[in-house]
């Protein structure tokens, strides 16, 4: 199980840097006397396992990690050697704010924020490219704008597949700063693996030799899951009743969207959805039970859901896109999201296909392993990888 980053605040921050920085020093220290890096992760997001799998290998390059959860608190961060602030998604910023020029407000103090602590500290800013923008939408000038501030400040950028870097650079017509691509990482190791298909499916009370779909992650309007939903229902309509069936389940992120969700499932008996939080003990279980898991989502460049599907050894289907080739040798099908039947066409291809549809290749899992991707990564970061 994964461990939480250490998180810096205005009260804990001097203790815990303290802290780490003696406890760096007793255990590995530098045999050339070099100060540790200080890399601080903006925001810290524990619950997807993202960050701590990507920095698994950060001892070994004399690094130390912590956490930051507001631009605000960068304000108490104080450190003896070279820091880099990594920053990944910046929603949070904007979390009730009341109207666009109220977001741009927010972005205008978060910009002076990281500039001020850049300048006091000297550090370098990385910023990893998730997404185009934020999912909710709300704010879109303010969002082109807190995305082209970046690409004019930020000294690195990280993808995960290089083909998205021309989609960034058109998508806010700046040239991107140097940038290095290193993949998202399996989860093997960060979660439960220890039950088989019929003890997952005997557990969520799914018919035994069902074919199941499945979807897992929070629910938000983004993932489509009522496309996903109006989808199954058209190719079971066609099927014995007990031959097939969906399963999905995630944190109501979006609550309008679970609610409307949690009213199509109840009335379809085919479908079981679990709007809430999915312990790690139970991800296992959603993916065992299913034979494919579903990733129709839109406006995303990444995805953790496909990657955890590779990590239990579970075909998967996403959208033809910009770097989804690369998801192909993971075990993904692709289905062109512009066609009016093109999700269901591609579900019916997999009924059909039913235990020939194809896993990941195991030299594909191999090169994607947590400590393969974070040795990457810190090659790449600290000048031994080759930047764009």
């Amino acid at each position: 199980m994964s461990l939480p980053l250490p998180l810096l605040t205005e009260e804990t921050a001097a203790v815990l840097l303290g802290d780490l920085w003696d406890r760096h020093h007793r255990s590995i220290p530098d045999p050339e006397g070099r100060a540790p890096t200080l890399l601080l992760s903006l925001p810290p997001a524990w619950g997807n396992r993202y960050q701590v799998l990507l920095y698994g290998r950060a001892a070994h390059h004399n690094t130390v990690v912590a956490g930051v959860r507001h631009p605000q608190d960068l304000a108490h961060v104080s450190w003896p050697g070279p820091v880099l602030l990594h920053a990944h998604w910046f929603a949070s910023i904007f979390t009730s704010a009341l109207s666009e020029a109220d977001a741009r407000a927010r972005l205008d103090r978060t910009i002076a924020q990281i500039e001020a602590f850049a300048t006091r500290t000297g550090a370098r800013l990385l910023w990893t490219a998730h997404n185009l923008f934020p999912h909710d939408g709300a704010f879109p000038d303010t969002y082109l704008a807190l995305r082209r501030w970046v690409f004019d400040r930020f000294d690195l950028l990280h993808v995960m597949d290089a083909d998205h870097v021309p989609l960034l650079e058109q998508t806010y017509d700046r040239p991107a700063p140097p940038w290095f691509c290193v993949p998202h990482m399996t989860y093997h190791g960060a979660v439960p693996d220890s039950i088989d298909r019929l003890a997952a499916r005997q557990q969520l009370g799914l018919p035994r030799d069902a074919f199941v779909f499945g979807a897992f992650g929070s629910l938000q309007g983004y993932k489509n899951t009522d496309r996903l939903m109006e989808s199954f229902s058209a190719l079971a309509a066609t099927c014995p009743e007990s031959s097939v069936a969906l399963l999905a389940g995630g944190l109501p992120a979006d609550r309008e969207v679970a609610r409307a969700l949690a009213r199509d499932a109840a009335a379809h008996p085919q479908i079981t959805l679990l709007p809430r939080l999915i312990e790690d003990s139970e991800i296992q279980m959603m993916h065992r039970a299913c034979d494919v898991m579903m990733l129709p989502y839109r406006g995303t460049l990444n995805s953790g859901a496909a990657l955890m599907a590779a990590t239990f050894g579970r075909p998967f289907v996403m959208p033809q896109g910009p770097g989804a080739a690369a998801m192909v040798p993971l075990g993904g099908r692709l289905y062109d999201p512009e066609a009016a039947d093109g999700l269901h066409r591609v579900m019916a291809e997999c009924l059909q296909d039913g235990p020939a549809l194809a896993g990941p290749d195991r030299d594909a899992l191999a090169a994607r392993a947590p400590h393969e991707v974070s040795e990457a990564f810190f090659a790449a970061l600290f000048g031994r990888g080759t930047p764009g």
